[in-house]
This record gives structure tokens, C-alpha cells and sequence, in this order.
């Protein structure tokens, strides 16, 4: 297999984290006896900007809406400083500076050791080295490996190939892939973030000007500093199109998101497609939250600086309350 589709792969793995990206995947998320439902969060005047907020990271991440493709690779030019949302951010990070190390380029199996300490072991499965299929599979088992770049890797990470179709040699390519973690332990500044789970992506580049991502999990779960975050039914789908100057970039998604942070569980859907130019927050778009009781947030985009919530606490249709506020206002909220 190619240097630059191993990498690509890897590079996937991380992107998987990114709040904003999404699609579909089967069953529970690989996830041993399922999800336990969650008390559904309630929705008042006061906690809103902190719910809305907090979904707001998860949907779309704090700047993910900049342009984070390059011509020639796909993702290849994603770092770890882009915006992620906290619940996923260690576990994008530990997957990106994972990205480079000689024991991922592997093209057969075996143990190898990381930079400073500890071991991961590799198995490949591929039907040809030379000619990438569905199926393939790379499997990661991390034993206290550090490579020097601040974090600490344990457990497990399959990656396996669902679809392939175009030119990996201009990078104008369908990837498809399945990631699966296993107990994917990250400690990083000594706190360690778990994740258990399988997610699904696509990667559509075959445009030259648009590239498309499609990312799902039926269940993925982190846990950090005794506190479980979780996403279900999370879906997402990102259209970028780099012929508009600044990158025209368009968002739709639905999730159930779970989290001590926002005392319970919430529900979220797209009634209005996030668009969004460059860098900037969305300059349209609605995301309508849905807690206990039918309670209701409207988050609606009114340009690219300002943002109303528009909420209903009792669940009977009717608007208790409106607020507006700046965009980093409301993903202050949240922090």
C-alpha cells in the first residue's frame, strides 16, 4: 500500500473527531450491551445559551467551518489545532499525532516501538499491498505508547476499508471507511479520555472543487475525569466548495447528545442547513434543540457575528423567550 493513502488513513481516523463532520453506521456502535437512555435535560431561560452552546461545539465545532482541505491530498493538511469539540478533542488529537510515526506506514504485521516508551502492535490485512479494497483492515493495539508528543496511547483502533473508488494520485478519490475504538485510552497533561465505539466516514474528493464528508455513529462514548459523554444516532454532512473565494461551506446534522454538562439529554436536528464563507461562524442556518417535556431551542444564525435562541420552556409551541448574543458569546456558554 502507498505511503500517502496509509496516511490518509490515519489522517481519517482523526477526522472522525471533528464536531462537524458526519453519516451512518449499523448496530450499537460495537458498544457491549447498548446505551442506557438518559434523563432528557431541562430547557430554561437560564441554562439555554449553556445547552445551545454546548450542542453548538458538537454540531459544528469552533471554527471548523475553516477550509482544512489541500488540492492534492485530502485532509492531509488537518493539525491538531483545529477546533474540536471538547468531548472529542483528546481523542482527535492522540489520532493526529499518531499520524506520522514509522509504525504506521507498516505494510505488514508486528510489533513496533513508540518513539519514547511503550509499543503498539500492528496487524495488517490487506488482499494486495499495492491495490487498497473493501475490507482491508488495519488494526492498532497501543500498550503506554509515547512518541513524544504529549500524549500517552492505550487500547485499541481498527480501521477498515468500506469503499474505495477513484485516483489516489491526484487525491480526487471516495474513501470509505469504518473506525472502530476499543477501551481508546489518550492521557494528555495527566487526564485520560476514553473512547468506545465505531464510526463511519466518507470522504468524496472526486470534484476537484467540492469535497463532501459524510460521518456517523449509532453510538460512540468518551469518559473523562469520571464524567461520560455520548452521542447517538449522530449524523453529519459537510459540502465544501472551494471554487467560491472564501470556501463556500454548507452543514447539516442530527445527533442525541448526552452530558453531565448539560444535565441530561437532548435531541437535534437541522431545520435550516448551517452555510457558512472561510473562517467565518454561519451566516444562516437553524439547529432546533428538543429536551424534557418538548421543551424547544431554536438556535437561528442571523449573520456571521450574532445568533438568537429562541426558546420554549414549557413545550406548548409558544416562544417564552428570546435572546441574542455574539457567537463567541454563546460557545463561551459552554465552556
Amino acid at each position: 500500500m502507498k505511503r500517502a493513502l496509509r496516511n490518509l488513513l490515519i489522517a481519517t481516523a482523526g477526522c472522525a473527531f471533528i464536531a462537524a463532520c458526519g453519516g451512518g453506521s449499523d448496530g450499537d456502535g460495537g458498544l457491549t450491551g447498548g446505551i442506557p437512555p438518559a434523563e432528557p435535560a431541562t430547557i430554561t431561560a437560564e441554562n439555554a445559551p449553556l445547552i445551545a452552546g454546548t450542542v453548538a461545539e458538537v454540531a459544528m465545532g469552533d471554527g471548523v467551518f475553516s477550509s482544512f482541505f489541500t488540492p492534492a491530498i485530502p485532509i492531509g493538511s488537518i493539525g491538531t489545532d483545529v477546533a474540536v469539540a471538547p468531548v472529542m478533542k483528546p481523542v482527535f488529537s492522540a489520532a493526529m499525532k499518531t499520524a506520522n510515526p514509522s509504525q504506521l506506514y507498516a505494510t505488514t504485521s508486528g510489533q513496533e516501538p513508540c518513539v519514547v516508551s511503550g509499543t503498539v502492535d500492528v496487524t495488517v490485512n490487506f488482499s494486495n499491498p499495492e491495490q487498497p479494497s473493501v475490507n482491508d483492515r488495519f488494526e492498532f493495539q497501543f500498550t503506554n505508547c509515547d512518541d513524544g508528543t504529549g500524549v500517552t496511547l492505550n487500547g485499541g483502533m481498527t480501521i477498515t476499508i468500506s469503499a474505495i473508488n477513484g485516483d489516489m494520485a491526484t487525491g480526487n478519490v471516495l474513501l470509505g471507511m469504518d473506525i472502530e475504538f476499543s477501551a481508546f485510552a489518550v492521557t494528555e497533561s495527566g487526564e485520560t479520555t476514553v473512547a468506545e465505539g465505531t464510526i463511519s466516514i466518507d470522504i468524496d474528493t472526486r470534484d476537484p472543487t467540492v469535497t463532501t464528508i459524510t460521518v456517523a455513529t449509532t453510538a460512540l462514548v468518551t469518559t473523562s475525569a469520571g464524567e461520560e459523554e455520548v452521542l447517538t444516532n449522530f449524523t453529519v454532512r459537510i459540502t465544501e466548495d472551494a471554487s467560491m473565494f472564501p470556501t463556500a461551506v454548507t452543514v447539516e446534522t442530527s445527533f442525541t447528545f448526552s452530558s453531565p454538562r448539560i444535565g441530561g439529554e437532548v435531541t437535534v436536528t437541522t431545520s435550516l442547513s448551517l452555510q457558512s464563507m472561510g473562517s467565518d461562524y454561519p451566516f444562516v442556518g437553524e439547529l432546533t434543540i428538543t429536551g424534557a417535556g418538548n421543551a424547544v431551542i431554536v438556535m437561528i444564525a442571523l449573520d456571521a457575528n450574532t445568533v438568537r435562541l429562541v426558546i420554549d420552556v414549557d413545550g406548548d409551541g409558544a416562544t417564552d423567550e428570546t435572546l441574542e448574543m455574539t457567537w463567541d458569546e454563546l460557545m463561551a456558554a459552554a465552556a
